[in-house]
């Protein structure tokens, strides 16, 4: 950290002493205690090292500010916006300077909120971002911040800043601005380029259990590293998603070819006849042999008509 700012904030990036550090809850950041969401006009510097239990978008509409997140000093310029989650820690604070033109907006929204828009959009992506090690931070246009800037003055212009009106004006933006997050941000929430790689080749349902070694052989990973990888990015396990994909195959397989059954179990590569058929019933609720007969018997009723 810059030294002035050390000699004249001593406790930020304290990490051990606890009393200079301090938990923000939603109560506390926010003027509407009920809503999902809220903003407040931010024109002043917060310099105490904290951590929230909610979610928080800080905007910076004119000038700049110093934001100390997670150990690492960031400025924050004119239309620069910063979010912070619940596994994030930070400080907001001026530079030495004589003269502060700093205007600012911060929204802050409920955990359970925003862990409702994430799961709308995908079951771990609340999980993807509370993991990532970056910060997410977006630019906005000045026509953006003046749009922000002008809903904000009409929410606080209603008779009643609680009406059902302002708290939907205040998630729209609170949504919108997280989009925007996730939109620019795609390295924090999408998987890894080798591991989507790795998948790709899993796509194929005639992999070879050699050909799957070698594969795993080419990641960076260790294998507990990568099957816990696997399993957060696909929500199954590698042998779980390579099952799927065969098991799928292997119905074109009965619908539109003669092939044996022993030809079918060799050719995807399964353990056994009896493996494929327990994986098969499994998966469908009956039998290959079951389930080829069907649809030959659908495919002659067609023919007839």
């Amino acid at each position: 950290m810059n030294t002035t700012i050390k000699k004249k904030y001593p406790y930020v990036g304290n990490f051990k002493d606890t009393q200079a550090y301090q938990i923000s809850t939603y109560a506390h950041a926010s003027p509407w205690k009920n809503a999902n969401s809220s903003f407040c006009w931010l024109n002043f510097e917060y310099p105490i090292y904290h951590g929230h239990t909610d979610w928080e978008i800080t905007i910076v509409l004119n000038d700049y500010i110093v934001n100390y997140i997670n150990g690492v000093e960031t400025i924050l310029s004119t239309g620069t916006a910063c979010l912070i989650g619940p596994k994030d820690k930070h400080a907001l604070f001026y530079p030495q300077r004589k003269k502060n033109q700093f205007q600012g907006i911060t929204f802050a929204a409920k955990d359970s909120y925003v862990r409702q828009i994430f799961a709308s959009l995908s079951p771990d992506l609340y999980e993807r971002i509370c993991s990532s090690p970056q910060n997410l931070m977006i630019s906005l246009p000045a026509a953006f911040l003046d749009d922000i800037t002008n809903i904000c003055l009409d929410i606080q212009g209603t008779n009643n800043q609680s009406t059902p009106y302002a708290e939907e004006q205040c998630n729209i933006l609170f949504q919108t601005l997280l989009l925007k997050f996730l939109k620019e941000n795609q390295s924090a929430t999408s998987i890894p380029k080798e591991l989507t790689a790795f998948i790709k080749n899993l796509n194929n349902p005639k992999l070879s259990p050699e050909e799957l070694t070698f594969l795993k052989s080419q990641l960076p990973y260790s294998y507990s590293n990568l099957t816990r990888l696997f399993k957060k990015y696909t929500n199954c396990t590698i042998t779980q998603y390579i099952n799927k994909i065969k098991l799928q195959y292997s119905k074109e397989l009965l619908t539109h070819t003669n092939m044996s059954m022993l030809t079918i179990t060799n050719e995807l590569h399964f353990e056994s006849i009896s493996h494929f058929n327990h994986l098969f019933r499994k998966e469908f609720n009956q039998t290959p042999t079951q389930y080829r007969k069907q649809n030959l018997l659908l495919s002659q009723k067609g023919q007839l008509k």
